[in-house]
């Protein structure tokens, strides 16, 4: 089969696959105005070679980070640190409240807020994705030695890019794309690699589903029988261009678990929820005209993760809504501060993760995947801020931020430093840049390949978990369930495929 006739087979079957996205404009790369005009998802036409020994360390991990973040989260309200990690979180965001005080400073006084009301669910959803990339200093990602590929693969270690604990995206469309790889290439389930079996997306609609039925298990359990129907609100963007990821979650919660989910924007939440009753339910008007009611039993963000998201006071009030409710939250406010870039440094300081982990080798095979993180803003930064300038290709400047397209490399970090404040430099991290090795490939959108040539990967594992703050022997789900891969040109820094910079793809395991 020739590559022209393999990319076109590709781009039919994501498109009766609904592997699609919010089509761009050719020449501008901005989404398009008009709604409901897809192309298919950029992809990589080949999997990518990722080393089997790191993947299954990776998804060992997962259970572990996920009891770490539900741990950081139960003791917000405690004022010194104490036992389970209560008050750690509040006190290691500070400084990067303080120097983000309009996004990451209105996320702590709302979880403050929620604690001095007391918490009005006492259970909460987490989706969690820890990405990774390979590291590999001697890496000959830059070159074209093609026999190079495999020992550069297997002499690199995972670090950490991220955790993220809010709008953990492309569950379902990472499936589809290994079950289009599956596809095209159904030999490589061999000796010479593996396609490892992609159910993220359905797993991820089955945490939403145990949510609801532990929502009207509460009802039920409060002798509240009322027949108001209970549903999943998927808080989204005006003008989402990931929407085909979004949906399919819906169609799969209504035909495999007889579940509704409904859309609204935090300005929805804000005006549109009806005055709560006496259980906090957040009551919503539904149907087309709107005389039907409601009941929000999960809200989950796919939305909320970016200044860009509450553009007024009254995107705050939609968000405060839903936090004081009795929704169940995915995530909720404590759990979407515990992703944040500060959170992720805080960590990597030694014998932090001790208080948060069951056993020592918990702690070290966790550490073992920290980079390089360092603290701005707080103590005395002069020695970090100047080893960063005066080798900028060294380093990541990342600010609170999630989605992609945020962080600053080279000579944008350089201006970062020298015209940034002390309190302002609170508000970002530094973190070592990453090494990758690379691997040959052919990165497919708009039906052609846009590049050929040597790219790297970055691994993202999902972690579902679903928990009791009151009872720490109520874990309703937890466990690893899937996974997405993403590629791009080794000249790319971001990694983002909604924000335009990276390919979908699925490991090789080899």
């Amino acid at each position: 089969m020739s590559e022209q006739t393999l990319v076109d087979t590709a781009s039919s079957y994501c498109a009766s696959h609904g592997i699609l996205m919010g089509a761009r404009s050719p020449t501008t790369g901005l989404p398009l105005p008009q709604p409901y005009v897809y192309e298919p998802a950029p992809f990589s036409l080949h999997p990518t070679p990722f080393p089997s020994d790191v993947f299954e360390k990776c998804y060992d991990m997962t259970p572990v980070f996920n009891g770490v973040v539900h741990t950081m989260c139960k003791g917000w309200g405690v004022d010194k640190v104490g036992e389970g990690g209560g008050g750690w979180l509040k006190e290691s965001v500070r400084t990067a409240a303080e120097g983000d005080a309009e996004f990451t400073g209105r996320l702590v006084s709302l979880a403050t807020e929620v604690m001095e009301r007391g918490r009005t669910q006492r259970c909460v959803l987490g989706i969690l994705r820890s990405d990774y990339m390979l590291h590999n200093p001697a890496t000959t990602s830059s070159t074209d030695e093609e026999d190079n590929e495999e020992e550069d693969l297997h002499e690199s270690i995972p670090l950490q890019v991220e955790l993220n604990t809010i709008a953990s995206s492309f569950g379902c469309l990472s499936s589809k794309i290994t079950r289009l790889h599956q596809t095209l290439y159904p030999g490589l389930h061999n000796e010479e690699g593996d396609l490892p079996v992609n159910e993220a997306g359905e797993n991820i609609a089955t945490g939403l589903a145990l949510a609801v039925q532990e929502f009207v298990r509460q009802k039920v359990e409060a002798n509240n029988r009322d027949t108001v129907e209970p549903v999943v609100v998927m808080v989204v963007q005006p003008g989402e261009t990931n929407s085909c990821d979004q949906r399919d979650l819906e169609f799969l919660l209504q035909s495999k678990h007889n579940v509704r989910l409904i859309r609204r924007t935090l300005h929805d939440l804000a005006t549109t929820s009806l005055p709560t009753n006496d259980r906090h339910e957040l009551l919503l008007p539904d149907g087309d005209d709107g005389s039907s009611t409601v009941t929000a039993a999960v809200v989950y963000y796919r939305a909320g993760y970016t200044p860009d998201d509450y553009p007024s006071d009254v995107e705050w009030e939609g968000r405060a809504r839903v936090e004081h409710s009795l929704a169940i939250k995915c995530p909720d406010v404590f759990y979407h501060i515990a992703g944040a870039k500060k959170i992720q440094q805080a960590l990597a300081q030694p014998n932090t993760l001790d208080q948060f982990t069951t056993t020592p080798e918990e702690s070290q095979t966790l550490a073992s995947t920290f980079a390089g993180l360092y603290a701005l803003g707080e103590g005395d930064d002069s020695e970090i801020v100047a080893r960063a300038l005066s080798n900028p290709g060294g380093y990541v400047l990342k600010p609170q931020r999630e989605g992609g397209g945020n962080n600053l490399y080279d000579d944008e970090l350089v201006s970062a430093l020298q015209t940034m404040t002390y309190a302002e430099r609170g508000g970002y991290i530094l973190m070592q840049k990453i090494q990758p090795p690379g691997t040959k490939g052919k990165l497919v959108r708009g039906g052609r390949v846009v590049y050929d040539g040597n790219t790297v990967c970055e691994l993202g594992v999902f972690g579902i978990t679903l928990r009791d703050y009151e009872d720490e022997n109520r874990v309703l789900m937890d466990g690893v369930f899937g996974h997405i891969l993403r590629s791009k040109s080794v000249d790319t820094d971001e990694g983002g495929v909604a924000a335009g910079y990276a390919f979908l793809s699925s490991p090789l395991l080899v």
